[in-house]
């Protein structure tokens, strides 16, 4: 199951974030984070990491480790497990569960 959480000011779209979520092993990965350059280093991220988690805080996180010193720095920021292995179940139909 994929979700993806927006943040907007005034009308105009700060930042999103897509997660991805497996209820059968109840982990869950921040897929991809982006916050407008002139809005970054306001906290917008983690207010978007922090909303993603609240809606399944007893799942195991993690986050894929970025590419670019930009997404870099802010995945230091994050306390959040370095993706590991895939969920099992990621492209299992439903008729195959």
């Amino acid at each position: 199951m994929a979700g993806r959480i927006e943040l907007h000011l005034d009308g105009t779209e700060v930042g999103a974030i897509t997660t991805s979520l497996c209820g059968r092993c109840r982990t869950a990965t921040l897929a991809y984070v982006h916050v407008a350059a002139e809005y970054r280093r306001l906290g917008f991220g983690r207010t978007l990491v922090a909303a993603a988690v609240a809606r399944a805080p007893s799942y195991r996180w993690t986050a894929p480790l970025p590419d670019g010193p930009v997404a870099q720095s802010f995945r230091a920021r994050i306390a959040m497990r370095r993706a590991g292995l895939s969920c099992v179940h990621a492209g299992v139909s439903e008729r195959g569960r």
